[in-house]
């Protein structure tokens, strides 16, 4: 009880002090003057989106613009990112995007016409999270370690796991984890994880990963099931799902959504939009909102932590592809 008190306080001190800032910030006092356009590299009515308009709709009340969400999905989050890279950079056009794009992609395919860190403005951290290794009802296995051991006896049934695409979260980590536990399962990536998601539950690909809000319904009536989470939080919704580092595979780098603005865009109007957000982080109303999509909260945090994230999650990310000897084709 006290500990749980001791996060409460700092919690509402956190609150008070970001209101503070915003109220008093004088940069950026001028905009938003008009509605602010995000791009969201996702389809609507998925984890991405629904997050999205979750905080956007309350930066609205916050700001006294509408933030008009506009889904640009496709290519990993590449089509959404190049539309915000390109977009003029006054801050009336931001990015709310993933670390699967903005990171993983990256670390895949060095390439990429865009270097988050090169062509973006990070701005906030807005939420952080993990993914869900779910399998169909008839695969035995309940835990990590059962189901590596599972993929080591029998690899011909389980000759491979589904994603829901080349260089996303489920990918990269499932690689990692082949890579430490010696395992020979082939990447089937889908092009959207509605797909994935239907070929689980019919047991077409019975091994996947997927997001921790959609697969919900169905491991309540007992089709899936889930094995494990990455990240370091268990998911609020499913308590009794270990995370990797529980179950003896200590791989900490998490799932996060994220803010950017083109590179150019003015320091005063970047630093009124993080203060913003931050402190629609810490509201009950948003961190309630987090909860029944089954991401815990996270408490808001600097600018330059969210870099430092950016910075740490690409170099875990490109040793994983390294050591892989992964290609983006």
């Amino acid at each position: 009880m006290a500990t749980s008190l001791t996060r409460r306080q700092i919690v509402l001190g956190a609150a008070a002090s970001l209101a503070s800032g915003l109220a008093g910030a004088q940069g950026g006092k001028d905009w938003p003057s008009r509605p602010v356009k995000v791009i969201v590299p996702g389809g609507a009515g998925g984890v991405l989106d629904t997050l999205a308009r979750q905080l956007y709709t309350r930066l609205q009340e916050t700001l006294g613009q509408p933030f008009v969400v506009e889904n640009r999905p496709g290519a990993n989050g590449l089509i959404g990112s190049s539309a915000v890279k390109n977009a003029a950079p006054d801050g009336y056009t931001i990015l709310h995007s993933t670390a699967s794009s903005m990171v993983m992609a990256e670390a895949l395919n060095p390439d990429l016409p865009i270097k988050t860190l090169r062509d973006l403005e990070p701005v906030a951290l807005s939420a952080v999270g993990g993914i869900l290794l779910a399998v169909h009802a008839s695969v035995p296995a309940k835990t990590l370690p059962e189901l590596v051991d599972l993929l080591r006896s029998d690899p011909r049934k389980y000759q491979s796991y589904g994603s829901w695409g080349l260089g996303s979260n489920g990918h990269l980590t499932m690689e990692w984890i082949k890579q430490r536990a010696g395992l020979n399962i082939d990447h089937v990536p889908y092009k959207t994880s509605p797909a994935l998601l239907t070929d689980i539950v019919s047991g077409v690909i019975p091994i996947g990963w997927i997001d921790v809000v959609s697969p919900l319904g169905f491991i309540a009536q007992g089709k899936l099931r889930g094995i494990a989470l990455t990240g370091t939080v268990r998911s609020p919704r499913l308590p009794d799902v270990k995370v990797l580092s529980e179950q003896g595979y200590p791989f900490t780098a998490a799932g996060w959504q994220g803010v950017f603005a083109p590179r150019g865009t003015p320091a005063e109007i970047v630093e009124r939009l993080h203060t913003a957000i931050n402190h629609e982080q810490v509201q009950p109303a948003f961190r309630t909102a987090l909860l029944q999509a089954n991401v815990p909260p996270a408490d808001a945090v600097s600018r330059e932590a969210f870099v430092q994230t950016i910075k740490s999650d690409l170099t875990t990310w490109k040793k994983v592809v390294a050591d892989g000897n992964l290609k983006p084709e």
